[in-house]
């Protein structure tokens, strides 16, 4: 088909060789929406053989296009994604986000409603191995589902609602093209190790700003993925980096309110998304805790295993967030980078 028909942008930024081959493999089985669509491989400044992955695709996938990103960090190659894409709805993916084969089917039917202008699914791990018995413990409870932030990980309802855009992780999500650019884009995220510290909070300040002006992310079971976590994310070392990167994440977010260039962070719903009653949600936290009382799992290894990384975790975040500050107040460059008013 003609690239003047495609409506549906997948944008997968990537740098892993093994990762984009899975992840495009999953493409290739999808169940195609009615209307047509794209898919851009994002490569990333490595120097991985990503390019003749994605021509041995080419075959299985049409409309699928290699681009080669020299500028690092994941907001280059979203940026650039949503500057190469022909269609009119960006679908944000990882490398590591292995879709369902209802995944366009879903997205399909979500912008049937003209008014949805960011979408997003479930989050659900694949685990490469078994997970340790303190990883459970880490999922959060929210009134509409249960998440965990520090793997990109959500289970929500199992019907179409509006939740807040901040479900919408960047893993996973769904936006107008012509939203995305009017909101100004997403921020700085995952640069590499030695350049830490011009790392920022990303998509979350895109749906942040959707949250301010209003919108909502309409949540449709279908658009589904399989979030692959690695035995490598499932240790005390990872969750210790991911600690400093969301210390450095947290302090870039802290220094932009206080100097008005974004709204302040609010996670509370809106009024345009309906919550449980009160009373259930009680009923639904003591129900939990219960369950995790009758098990003795205050008392268990596993649950003291938690705590004690748990700790590690915030103190880490804390040491990362302060030493931020303190290198933003001695480098009037790096203030300048993230008193930014946009990185497109």
């Amino acid at each position: 088909m003609a690239f003047n028909s495609v409506i549906y942008s997948i944008i997968i930024p990537t740098c892993h060789k093994d990762l984009i081959n899975l992840s495009l493999g999953y493409i290739s089985e999808m169940r195609l929406p009615k209307q047509d669509y794209e898919v851009l491989v994002i490569h990333n400044a490595t120097k991985d053989d990503i390019a003749s992955v994605v021509d041995s695709y080419k075959d299985k996938i049409h409309n699928l296009r290699y681009i080669y990103e020299s500028e690092d960090g994941l907001m280059a190659s979203r940026h650039r994604g949503a500057r190469e894409a022909v269609g009119s709805i960006l679908c944000y993916l990882d490398d590591d986000s292995f879709v369902d084969k209802d995944y366009l089917i879903g997205i399909e039917e979500t912008f049937a409603d003209p008014s949805v202008v960011c979408a997003c699914g479930p989050n659900l791990p694949l685990y490469e191995s078994k997970p340790p018995a303190w990883l459970k413990y880490f999922w959060g409870i929210s009134p509409w589902g249960v998440f965990m932030s520090e793997l990109s990980l959500m289970n929500l309802t199992h019907k179409i609602m509006d939740v807040p855009a901040w479900f919408a992780f960047g893993c996973n999500m769904v936006v107008k093209k012509d939203i995305f650019f009017s909101m100004g884009g997403t921020n700085p995220d995952c640069m590499p190790p030695e350049k830490l510290i011009y790392t920022g909070d990303g998509e979350t300040a895109l749906s942040v700003k959707l949250n301010a002006n209003g919108y909502t992310a309409k949540y449709n079971p279908k658009i589904k993925i399989r979030h692959f976590v690695s035995s490598s994310r499932m240790t005390e070392e990872y969750f210790r980096k991911r600690a400093i990167y969301q210390g450095v994440c947290d302090s870039f977010t802290a220094i932009r309110v206080k100097n008005n260039i974004c709204p302040v962070y609010n996670f509370e719903p809106n009024s345009k998304i309906l919550i449980p009653k009160e009373a259930y949600l009680k009923r639904k936290c003591r129900k939990v805790i219960n369950k995790l009382r009758k098990y003795n799992c205050f008392k268990s290894n596993a649950y003291k295993e938690y705590e004690r990384i748990k700790l590690e975790y915030e103190s880490a975040l804390k040491n990362s967030y302060a030493k931020h500050q303190k290198a933003v107040s001695e480098d009037k460059a790096l203030l300048e980078w993230v008193l930014r008013k946009s990185y497109l």
